[in-house]
């Protein structure tokens, strides 16, 4: 086997150097050869001329998706309907998407039980949690009627998720990074008194928001500035997740800053929503609940989108 590969590797050597050949002989000096060697642009530019113009965007894409699924789940996934959602919008949507600080990705469905064990899954939702869902107490709407939640799972989805880390506290003051896609519909809420004045901070912040008011206002706005329809808050399972699948994002660091943000879940009725993530409490362990129409200084959201 060794003795195979490296006769093909020898045969490789023999066809490149054969190409500089060729190459020299038409023209291209060693400083043409030393720029093409450097500049990425340009020798894709003569690999699309070559083999014929490739989705460069999409396989990037694809290849950071299959290497941290497998650095987390230990096991890749058929990425071939996310391909078809990415080339689906194209990649100047992706390029503003990007802008806004979101990214595409793949959520594959899988288990995310308490007795499930992956490579990179260090932290799990705490046993509070896990308990609810045992008791029937953890809801979820559906088509605007509550469902029980019976399992914890990733769903098998292609989604657009927001990347920036939750803040640290700040006297209600603290802020999120670069916010050019919450920030402006929030502050024109408030401008237009569809959501209460924020009392602590700028009024573009996310942090004293309820979540009443995300389902009647904020969600319907984002809809709207990224031409998705599908928007919710995310679950338990997705956000403490999303930090550990994704370590590369911001929002990495999910867990070591002392606020809380909303999840898509109830607790019993629509009087309570889950929320968690405190650094103080657990980081991504942390899950609790509180009142859904509460406008509270250490608490905020992020909005997913379905693709």
């Amino acid at each position: 086997m060794e003795g195979s590969c490296a006769k093909d590797f020898g045969k490789e050597i023999g066809m490149v150097h054969e190409g500089i050949i060729t190459l020299r002989g038409q023209g291209l000096t060693a400083a043409g050869w030393e720029k093409m060697k450097d500049d990425k642009d340009l020798a894709r530019k003569v690999v699309e001329i070559i083999e014929g113009k490739k989705d460069f965007w999409l396989e990037q894409i694809l290849a950071r998706e299959r290497a941290c699924h497998l650095a987390f789940f230990g096991k890749e996934f058929d990425l071939s309907y996310f391909a078809f959602k990415l080339k689906k919008h194209g990649e100047s949507k992706i390029r503003f998407w990007q802008k806004l600080g979101l990214e595409p990705h793949f959520l594959p469905a899988i288990s995310m039980s308490q007795s499930d064990n992956y490579p990179g899954w260090k932290v799990k939702p705490e046993a509070w949690f896990y308990q609810k869902i045992a008791e029937g107490r953890i809801k979820r709407d559906a088509g605007g009627e509550l469902k029980t939640v019976k399992e914890t799972k990733l769903e098998d989805i292609s989604v657009l998720m927001d990347t920036r880390l939750k803040p640290k506290y700040n006297d209600g003051k603290q802020m999120y990074e670069n916010d050019n896609l919450l920030g402006p519909i929030i502050q024109g809420l408030r401008k237009e008194k569809k959501i209460a004045k924020y009392e602590y901070g700028p009024q573009d912040s996310r942090f004293g928001v309820s979540a009443n008011e995300i389902e009647a206002h904020i969600k319907r706005a984002f809809a709207e500035k990224t031409g998705l329809n599908e928007v919710r808050l995310e679950t338990v399972s997705e956000a403490n997740a999303i930090p550990q699948i994704y370590t590369y994002m911001p929002r990495k660091d999910d867990g070591k800053t002392d606020t809380w943000i909303l999840y898509e879940e109830y607790l019993d009725d629509r009087d309570y929503r889950l929320h968690g993530g405190n650094s103080d409490y657990g980081g991504l362990a942390n899950v609790s609940s509180n009142d859904a129409g509460g406008h509270w200084h250490h608490r905020s959201f992020r909005l997913l989108a379905v693709l």
